[in-house]
């Protein structure tokens, strides 16, 4: 037992003073103090974006009044924005997600709702999976990189050495020295991942809470997966330039190709026309109302909001409740197309899962943005609540401009405050489960690859 302690000592000593471990452990460590200071610094200029957005809001409505005075309040309605925000999670500066591409704050008007939403593309969630350089890609996409240097050549090495005969004439059991070899390596391999993680925890505050925890499961279930992949290839008993070459290859299939085939195959499959059609039809249905009977118009308005009913509205002249309630008209002729955008995205996202399940890299990069709330779900999610808000406001100032209530008659101040939607609580079931799976089949396929090669041909009890 002290021999193979002593073995075990010296095989661990002779790895971590190989360049590969110091330049590959130093290059990582490098890109996870950028990935955290970019994380942190987007976030944080978003975060001090919004926290400017009630004093920019008091201030915008006191200049729409002070110009509005002596004006009935429909006039003065048109004016106001009315600004909604998008505050990250504390576990968006670990992934950012499509945090940086969809937008966090939007500002609408009394004005139909349906043309204010989309100031982005609301893409395919597959489609910007390479994104920023933040915590996650650091460990998404170049752990695996690091995890490749350490394995590759860490039986063929000592063949091309000439260093393998001697080892297994001197050596009692091969499998026990080479599963060594490995144990030093995922040692190794956990323990920078963890600390790296800890920085990460430490640098961007992120609270010791569930969350946190999920996120450390999520890296540790996904670095055993690039272990096990590299002991498959290593377990074929090729040479080091063999190994190399396949496990680059497999991370440039799993990390780059995949995701893009995959992208193409949901735009396929679940085309959004919706996005473009629902802005149509939003702005067909109030524009045209201009050259129309108004008595339709108030009918769809009537069915909707009936208490207004009793404020007679002439059809020979221009008349306020009846241009609020034509911008209300056009929302509901596109609330179809509107409807079946918000049911293709979550079809997209479904789809989207479904493909992840085979292949552990999107399945990880979905989870960690799932966990940090910066998914295309959790932005679809706050266009919804814009649009509850929009309605609140409308609901407020409706009676005020059918009795032509004077701009500073009114609590510009008072209408409902805006409600940010509950952070995602969206089950990880599914993710888990894939990379889980793909652990434990990588494992059972290394086995049974390592004990065909390696113990029952090589090894000296087994000869």
């Amino acid at each position: 037992m002290k021999i193979s302690h002593k073995v075990l000592f010296l095989e661990t000593k002779n790895f971590l003073l190989g360049k590969t471990v110091l330049i590959g452990a130093l290059c990582l460590v490098l890109f996870g103090i950028y990935g955290f200071y970019h994380g942190s610094q987007v976030i944080d200029r978003q975060q001090k974006t919004i926290d400017s957005v009630p004093g920019v809001q008091k201030n915008h409505l006191e200049q729409i009044v002070e110009h509005g005075t002596g004006k009935p309040v429909s006039s003065t309605a048109y004016y106001p924005f009315f600004y909604t925000t998008n505050p990250a999670s504390l576990w968006a500066k670990f992934s950012i997600g499509q945090r940086d591409v969809n937008p966090f704050m939007l500002k609408v008007k009394m004005l139909a709702i349906e043309g204010q939403l989309y100031d982005s593309e609301l893409t395919n969630p597959l489609t910007l999976l390479v994104g920023n350089l933040d915590a996650s890609f650091v460990f998404i996409f170049l752990l695996p990189l690091l995890i490749i240097a350490f394995t590759y050549n860490v039986i063929s090495e000592e063949q091309e050495n000439g260093v393998w005969k001697i080892v297994c004439t001197t050596t009692e059991s091969i499998s026990a020295a080479i599963f060594n070899k490995l144990l030093i390596r995922l040692s190794v391999i956990l323990i920078t991942a963890l600390l790296l993680f800890l920085a990460a925890v430490l640098y961007l505050q992120l609270p010791l809470s569930y969350p946190t925890f999920q996120l450390l499961f999520v890296l540790l279930l996904y670095t055993l997966f690039w272990f096990m992949v590299s002991v498959i290839i290593v377990s074929l008993g090729k040479s080091s330039s063999f190994n190399a070459t396949t496990l680059v290859s497999v991370w440039i299939f799993l990390c780059i190709l995949f995701p893009g085939i995959a992208n193409v195959v949901v735009n396929n499959s679940i085309p959004i026309p919706e996005a473009a059609e629902t802005a149509i039809k939003q702005r067909e249905g109030t524009h045209k109302k201009w050259d129309l009977p108004k008595k339709p118009t108030m009918e769809k308005f009537y069915a909707v909001y009936p208490q207004y009913r009793k404020y007679p509205i002439p059809e020979d002249k221009y008349s306020p409740g009846w241009y609020y309630a034509m911008q209300l008209s056009g929302d509901l002729e596109s609330a179809g197309s509107s409807s079946g955008l918000f049911e293709k995205l979550d079809q997209r996202q479904l789809l989207s899962e479904n493909i992840a399940g085979f292949n552990p890299v999107i399945a990880a990069q979905q989870l960690l943005n799932k966990i940090a709330s910066t998914d295309l779900s959790s932005h679809v999610r706050y266009l919804q609540s814009v649009k509850v808000h929009h309605k609140q406001i409308r609901e407020y100032f409706y009676p005020f401009i059918f009795v032509d209530t004077p701009t500073e008659k009114i609590n510009w101040a008072g209408y409902p405050a805006y409600q940010p939607h509950a952070y995602s609580s969206d089950p990880l079931t599914g993710g888990m489960l894939a990379i889980t799976i793909w652990s434990i089949l990588s494992l059972v396929i290394s086995i049974l690859l390592f004990k065909r090669n390696f113990i029952q041909i090589k090894d000296p009890k087994n000869a």
